[in-house]
């Protein structure tokens, strides 16, 4: 039976990657776009697993847990939140109503990975895979393994054989033996008798045609056995023969395949410069339009909505080319000189506070990564329904490189500077790159 799970998200861009997320371990995905619903929801159905967004109008998602903790019927639920908050305060909030963890808005695959295993939804634990491959046959060794059984029945059918025949000659030769011994002893009793020779009497089985019988089958048994290796090596031949055709013939496919991946690009690079001249200039301008105003204030948003505007603006002159392609979108976070002002955390430091005398320079990696991808709802939902609004000829790319690729570089050292030249410096960095890729 089919695992389970609910999504709760108002973006329908985050409720359709989590929910493709989610199939890909064959789970059933019920998605809805408030807490209210997801309430209404569980009041007639009953997932493994709940994703719950954070921020969302009317109920918020922690409010959303605290409800369904409450409820008898639903507080056994293991309920996974996820935001773009960062800080101890807000995941112990979130643990203390019930949620078994918070994972970042951006989520990785991997990440969900790790949640539903943890929580035995997909997978196996250790002692099933014991008991599996314990039921499991043991695999045979060898590169033939027909071969080597057949090799092995016929070394015990040749031993049979020889020991078979080792009885019988031992057999014939004791009682050959006895006859000699026999007449040895008449000779020494009766010397004076004219000395006859008494041939040995033939047991029943006739020693001799026995001798001859057991050479002739040595004989036979050395040819089958001659016959037999030479067709044992004759078929090893034969299979090493295949093994070296099969491998030129997969070499000659990869030569193939990167023939056609090299003149796959070669036709896509000409394609590229046959573009219409006039085409191209003007989406170079388009291009150098939509980076005019490039910075945005550091208590802004990088995709707000001064920057929803100018992607508006930027589709409607794309869609009138006819534009196939991508737009990329590249946010990159400055390292501005902040002072801590209590309550409202951190804010720019006065513009003649010494630069190395502030309580912080900037944010961590991850945090400034975060802080390039935060957007408006409105420039979230115009970027998701641009691929239906436009046929999928238009497609947007958002990457965020937090403060890892400044466009100028800072001093090596804050001293001697103060914070309004340092933070002239961070402004220049906190900006936004529209890039077109035609194709």
């Amino acid at each position: 039976m089919r695992k389970t799970a609910l999504v709760v998200d108002d973006s329908e861009t985050a409720r359709l990657v989590l929910q493709r997320i989610l199939e890909t371990h064959d789970l059933e995905v019920a998605t809805v776009e408030s807490a209210e619903d997801a309430i209404d929801y569980l009041s007639e159905s009953r997932p493994d697993i709940i994703f719950m967004d954070h921020e969302m109008p009317g109920m918020d998602g922690l409010e959303a847990v605290s409800v369904i903790k409450d409820n008898p019927a639903t507080a056994t639920i293991p309920i996974m939140m996820y935001t773009a908050q960062q800080g101890e305060l807000y995941v112990g909030q979130a643990r203390a109503l019930g949620a078994i963890g918070v994972l970042p808005k951006q989520l990785e695959p991997v990440e969900v990975s790790k949640v539903l295993e943890s929580l035995r939804i997909i997978g196996e634990d250790a002692e099933a895979r014991e008991q599996r491959s314990a039921d499991e046959p043991e695999a045979r060794t060898g590169d033939y393994p027909i071969l080597e059984q057949f090799d092995q029945d016929l070394r015990h059918m040749i031993r049979d054989l020889f020991d078979q025949q080792r009885d019988i000659l031992r057999r014939e030769l004791e009682d050959s033996q006895e006859i000699i011994a026999r007449r040895v002893a008449d000779q020494v009793r009766h010397p004076a008798k004219e000395e006859v020779v008494e041939e040995a009497p033939e047991r029943e089985g006739m020693p001799r045609h026995a001798l001859q019988a057991a050479v002739a089958i040595f004989g036979v048994l050395a040819i089958i056995f001659a016959l037999l290796f030479w067709y044992r090596e004759d078929n090893w031949r034969e299979l090493q023969q295949e093994n070296a055709e099969l491998q030129r013939a997969l070499e000659a496919r990869r030569a193939s395949a990167t023939q056609d991946s090299f003149e796959v690009r070669q036709q896509i690079d000409e394609y590229r410069q046959s573009l219409d001249a006039v085409t191209m200039a003007a989406l170079d301008s388009l291009e150098w339009a939509a980076n005019q105003s490039a910075q945005y204030s550091v208590d802004d948003m990088p995709m707000g909505d001064f920057r929803l505007s100018v992607i508006q603006e930027l589709t409607s002159h794309l869609m009138a080319l006819d534009f196939h392609g991508v737009v990329r979108i590249e946010s990159h976070v400055g390292n501005f000189c902040m002072t801590f002002g209590g309550p409202d955390g951190y804010g720019l430091a006065a513009p003649d506070t010494p630069a190395d005398e502030c309580d912080q320079i900037g944010f961590g990696p991850s945090e400034a990564y975060e802080m390039g991808l935060r957007q408006t709802a409105a420039f979230a939902n115009f970027v998701s329904a641009a691929r239906a609004r436009t046929e999928g000829a238009i497609r947007y790319e958002i990457i965020s490189y937090g403060n890892t690729n400044p466009l100028l570089d800072y001093p090596p050292t804050p001293a001697g500077l103060s914070a309004a030249a340092w933070n002239e410096i961070a402004a220049n960095n906190n900006r936004v790159d529209i890039s077109l890729y035609p194709e």
